[in-house]
Formats: C-alpha cells, sequence, structure tokens
C-alpha cells in the first residue's frame, strides 16, 4: 500500500513549470534543453537523496536492509529465493542484474529497492540507476527524490517532511535548468577550444591568458551539481527562477554589486574598511551622499549583493531607510561575477572579492553573515600572520588573508547577519607562470573539454609530463598531495587548537604540470580554536563575544578537523582516484595514515605538543568517528549539527610497502 501522504505530497513538476516559465519568456532556446535534461535534473536530486539516507542510516534503514541478489540466474532476498516470500513478488519479472548488490529497505507491506553502484571510505554509499518501488502489487521506478523522501518517511516522524520536500523540488528544477546551460555553454568552450588548437583542459586555458580571462574563475564556475554529498545542494529558495539564472555562478553571468552608506554608529567593523581597496566606489558614494543632503562623513560604504539590495534591505532596515541611518546608494557599481559560493563575488581585475549576505536558503542555511565573522575576520587573519612568522615551515600552505569586516550593529538577529560584508584577499596575483589555481569543488567537476572529472584531467596532465601510466600518476600525485597539505592542518591543530574548515569549499590547490605546487585555504568563519592550545601557546586574540568558532571542548575542534579534511576533502579525492588505479582505497587511506604518523612524530618531539600529539592521535585512529548527517539535520530541521558513527578508514592498522 502506497502511503496515503504521496498523494498530496508537493511534486517536482510544479517547480519545474514555473522555470519553464521563465525559460521560454527570456531564454527560449535553453526550453529544448531542459526537456532533454529533465530526467537528469531528477536524478541528481534523488541520488544524492538516496546516498544521504543510506550513509546516515536513518532510523537503521542501512542496518536493517534486506540484501537482494541474482546468483545463478536466481534471485534471492537474504538467501532465499523471492518466488517463496510474497513482498518481493513484483520482482519477479525485473531484470536485475548478476554481481550487483541491492539493498531492499522494507516499510511494512511494501518496500524501496537500491541498487549500490559501490561503498566507499565513511560508509559512503553511491546507488545505481534504477531505484524502485516494490510491493506484492508490482513494481515501479521512483521518480525523484519527492517520491523517494515520502515512500520512506512520514510526517509523524519528521514535522519537517513537507518544507524538506519543497526544498528538493525546487533544487531539483535548479539542477535541471543548470544542467540544461551548461550543455550549451560547454559546446561553446569545446568549439573556441578547437578555434584555439587546444586539445586540453591546460593547453585551453594557456591560449586564453592575457585576455582578462580568469582562470581561477573559470574553476570556481564550473560546478553544477553543488555540493556533493549534500541532497540540497541546489535548493535557493527565496530566490525566482530569473534571480538564480542571474546569480549563481553556474550561469556565468556577469552582474552589479550595489553599495549602501550606514551611520558609522551603527556598523560594527575592522580596522580597515572597503575605501582602502575599492577608492573610486568609495568616492562615488560619498558624492552621492552629499547631493542627497547626507553628511558624508558620518557614513561607511558597504557593498551589498544586488539580490539583497532588491529583495531583503527595504523590508528589513525598512525604519533604519526611513531615518537615514541605512541609505540604499544609487550610482556607485562593481561589475561582478559569483565564485563557487553564491555569496561570494569576484570582482572584475585583481582586487579583492567580497563575501556578502544573502537572506536566502541555500542548502540547509540561510546565508546571511553573523557580526562575529565580520569583526573576527582580521582578527584571525593576525593570528595566522603571527603564527607564519614562528612557522617557516608552512610556506606551501598558504591562507588568503581576509581585509576587512563590517557588520550592522543590532540586537535583532535579522538586522545584524543582512547587512555584513568581509573583504578576502584574490588568488590571482599570487599565481607564478605555469600555475593553475583549481577551486577545490571543481576537482569532482567535468571538464568541458575532456568529459572526465577535471581530476582525471589534472592526472593525465602529470601523466603527460612525467610520462607515467595513469596508475602511477595517480599514485605519485596524492602522496605529493598529502605531503604539502597535511602537515599544515595537523599543526595549526596540534600546536595552536586550530581546526580550519578544511572542506573541499574552503580549498584552492594550485597545480604545475598536474603536480600540487602550492595549497591555499579561505574562509575562517567554520573554523574551530580550542582555547587551551591556543593561549599556551602565548596567543590571545581578541575574537568577538559569542563566537562559534571559539572553543572551550576538544571534540568540537575534532570532529571540525576530520569531517572537512579527511571525510569531505580527502575522501572525495580518493573515491575519485580508486576507481582509476588497480589499487583499491585502501592503499591511499595507508598513504595518509603514514603521512599523520610522520607529522605526529615530528610534532612529538616539541615537548609542549606531546600531550596534545597524544589526544589527536587518539581521535584520528579510533575505530569509528562521526559523520555529519545532513538529511537527518534536514527532516528534523534541526538548528545544530547532527551525526551518526561510520567506520574510520584510519582505525585499523597500516599495510607496510
Amino acid at each position: 500500500m502506497i502511503p496515503t501522504d504521496l498523494h498530496t505530497m508537493p511534486r517536482p513538476i510544479f517547480e519545474e513549470e514555473k522555470c519553464l516559465e521563465f525559460l521560454t519568456t527570456s531564454y527560449p532556446e535553453l526550453v529544448s534543453y531542459f526537456h532533454k535534461h529533465r530526467d537528469n535534473g531528477r536524478k541528481g536530486i534523488l541520488h544524492k537523496l538516496a546516498d544521504s539516507i543510506l550513509r546516515e542510516n536513518i532510523q537503521g534503514m542501512y542496518q536493517t536492509a534486506r540484501k537482494v541478489e541474482v546468483e545463478r540466474g536466481t534471485l534471492l532476498a537474504d538467501g532465499i529465493p523471492v518466488s517463496e516470500q510474497p513482498l518481493y513478488k513484483g520482482l519477479k519479472n525485473q531484470s536485475l542484474e548478476e554481481g550487483r548488490d541491492y539493498l531492499f529497505i522494507c516499510r511494512g507491506d511494501y518496500g524501496v529497492l537500491f541498487p549500490i553502484r559501490r561503498v566507499s571510505a565513511f560508509q559512503m554509499i553511491e546507488t545505481a540507476e534504477g531505484i524502485l518501488f516494490v510491493s506484492s502489487e508490482g513494481c515501479r521506478r521512483v521518480e525523484s527524490a519527492a517520491d523517494l523522501l515520502h515512500l520512506l518517511f512520514s510526517v509523524e516522524d519528521f514535522p519537517n517532511l513537507f518544507p524538506f520536500t519543497r526544498e528538493l523540488n525546487n533544487g531539483t528544477a535548479n539542477l535541471t535548468m543548470a544542467l540544461a546551460f551548461d550543455e550549451v555553454w560547454k559546446d561553446g568552450v569545446k568549439k573556441e577550444a578547437h578555434n584555439l588548437g587546444a586539445d586540453t583542459l591546460f593547453s585551453y586555458l594557456a591560449s586564453k591568458r592575457g585576455s582578462g580571462f580568469s582562470p581561477g574563475l573559470f574553476f570556481e564556475q564550473l560546478v553544477v551539481e553543488g555540493h556533493h554529498l549534500h541532497p540540497g545542494a541546489k535548493t535557493k529558495l527565496g530566490l525566482s527562477y530569473p534571480d538564480v539564472f542571474r546569480f549563481s555562478p553556474e550561469f556565468h553571468q556577469p552582474f552589479t554589486i550595489r553599495f549602501a552608506a550606514v551611520r558609522r554608529s551603527a556598523l560594527v567593523m575592522t580596522e580597515t574598511g572597503l575605501e582602502e581597496y575599492f577608492t573610486d566606489q568609495a568616492t562615488a558614494a560619498r558624492r552621492e551622499l552629499a547631493d542627497k543632503g547626507y553628511e558624508a562623513g558620518e557614513y561607511e560604504v558597504v557593498p551589498v549583493h544586488p539580490w539583497q539590495m532588491e529583495n531583503a534591505l527595504p523590508v528589513i532596515y525598512e525604519n533604519e531607510i526611513k531615518s537615514g541611518v541605512v541609505v540604499l546608494l544609487d550610482q556607485p557599481y562593481l561589475d561582478a561575477e559569483a565564485t563557487s559560493s553564491f555569496r561570494t563575488v569576484a570582482p572584475r581585475g585583481n582586487e579583492p572579492v567580497m563575501k556578502l549576505a544573502v537572506n536566502s536558503q541555500m542548502t540547509s542555511t540561510i546565508r546571511s553573515i553573523s557580526m562575529q565573522t565580520a569583526v573576527n575576520s582580521t582578527v584571525f587573519s593576525r593570528l595566522i600572520q603571527d603564527i607564519y612568522e614562528k612557522e617557516s615551515d608552512m610556506k606551501s600552505f598558504v591562507p588568503l588573508m581576509e581585509l576587512s569586516g563590517a557588520a550592522f550593529q543590532s540586537d535583532d538577529r535579522l538586522k545584524s547577519r543582512n547587512l555584513t560584508m568581509l573583504l578576502r584577499e584574490d588568488i590571482d596575483h599570487h599565481l607564478e607562470d605555469e600555475e593553475w589555481a583549481v577551486a577545490g569543488m571543481a576537482l569532482y567537476a567535468e571538464s568541458p573539454i575532456s568529459g572526465r572529472t577535471v581530476l582525471r584531467d589534472i592526472i593525465e596532465e602529470l601523466s603527460r609530463c612525467e610520462n607515467l601510466t595513469i596508475a602511477e600518476a595517480s599514485e605519485s600525485f596524492f602522496k605529493s598531495y598529502v605531503e604539502k597539505v597535511l602537515p599544515g592542518y595537523l599543526k595549526l591543530m596540534v600546536k595552536y587548537g586550530i581546526a580550519l574548515e578544511g572542506h573541499l569549499q574552503n580549498s584552492i590547490p594550485v597545480f604545475k604540470n598536474g603536480r600540487l605546487s602550492r595549497f591555499f585555504f579561505r574562509d575562517w568563519g567554520g573554523s574551530r580554536i580550542y582555547t587551551d592550545r591556543l593561549r599556551s601557546r602565548g596567543h590571545t586574540p581578541a575574537f568577538a563575544a559569542d563566537s562559534v568558532s571559539v572553543t572551550n571542548n576538544l571534540s568540537d575542534m575534532h570532529h571540525k578537523l576530520y569531517y572537512t579534511v579527511f571525510q569531505n576533502h580527502l575522501g572525495e579525492i580518493i573515491r575519485q582516484l580508486s576507481e582509476w588505479t588497480n589499487a583499491g582505497e585502501t592503499w591511499f587511506w595507508d598513504v595518509v595514515k603514514q603521512q599523520c604518523e610522520q607529522i605526529l612524530d615530528e610534532l612529538a618531539v616539541d615537548e609542549a605538543s606531546d600531550k596534545a600529539v597524544k589526544e589527536d592521535r587518539d581521535f584520528l585512529y579510533q575505530p569509528v568517528v562521526m559523520h555529519k548527517s545532513l538529511t537527518k539535520m534536514r527532516l528534523t530541521n534541526s538548528q545544530g549539527y547532527g551525526y551518526n558513527e561510520v567506520p574510520n578508514p584510519l582505525g585499523r592498522q597500516v599495510v607496510e610497502e
């Protein structure tokens, strides 16, 4: 029997039709591509959700799932022929693949069958095409994320079921539109590459240098499917489909940053503001203030995302605008494009990038910015500078410094978070000849030249440059990668109690001839700083009160580093590399553990680090670790983090070479 709420659930077609209305009116040439990719968009979000449900073992579903397999032409469920089990009657006429693992989740008198493509470290389950609803009456394909959600869960158990369904439907339509545009855009890139005589990704990029083209921004905007683990990867609630097209990075659209003036007494800010870096815009803003009858010297100028300017500020700051505390400016504009993070925008030229508040839900979070994040920006930058003056061996592990921050001062949380900005160093001026800065998320994006992942293109480049097989290049690449990346993360944690939020979204590895030359990290807001360790090294930075980054809890620091660096970051690279080599994932995780051991042994020589090394070694090598439960957090509408236990690939004996 199908659950009754399936008949009333929001379905993806409603969001898809709204999206199609926009394309039909504004970009009719994309309509046929939207129809072409409709199934791909639905499957994309469906499989992110299915993978997440199994990985998180929600309601014990993964642990209690029944194994279905084809053995010598006979269909078995838990080793018993399905012909002897009425529940599986609907499977009799299905052509299931021999040698494929299937998991069956029973929901009373029906169930859902998941074809399993592979299972990687940290219980990273990848489902294959053909998820099926099964009952004694028959069998059908599960059509969408919304369909699966309502087959497996009920409102009684998860009151946020319907809001989460709307999020997934919104993400489904956004992904379909992105896939439609991406096909057309990639066709254009391939034609351009052919005309330029470029047959690889990096020869194409080299041929574009010096033309005002930013390779760094090219990689930032290459990610079409969003976060590789989050089922809400394409959710953008509050934005219309024209807004999504206009401002999302995968559509490669230029737009103009707007500006507001805020009375100084109503602003919390760092020592330096906008004017030091964007003189022309600040001058134009002060001229406009004077023309409008305001005392320009009483105001600071703050950049604002154009969506925020049009949709959020007039409502949130209505009274402040009427009283002249906030002035929405007409004249200063700054041409920019979105980076891989919607709210972080890159002005044209080698100027600082801007992280700006956007009062819209993307993935599972409203993308406003806290006052603490804004004012801690330069405090953290100075702390990192002080540490780097002592640690001379970290030159290849490079911070992108945050230069300035400002936030509206108010006890009202909505007001304190929505007129906020950060300025951060741009990476382009750091780069040397033949270096390519690849935003971490782009490593798993599809290359427009080869059709493979960008990471595979990098391995191919290394293979060509050093005359290695793909397997040799993959292993050599990974060894040199962890040798450059892990020492920085572990040293900052062990010696200073700083756990950087080192997931792929905050990482910019820089490659030369296919090999990592330097590694840049960015965005301090999600870091966790264990104050006992930091103080023991003589550092007492004046972080803002109530900063979530500052903690007295050792496990907060440990979980932050392990989830972001080992699970999200290294786990994804290993998952990809292991598919191309004869070495399984175990070989790569052994490399990671050997590198961790070497770093920890070196740090333990310093007596002041001895206790920390023991604490961190115990944590790194425990048999199970906590994995962030992204789907369960949305089902429960949890405001904090939720975790589930998964096996730790570092929690076993290393096999010596």
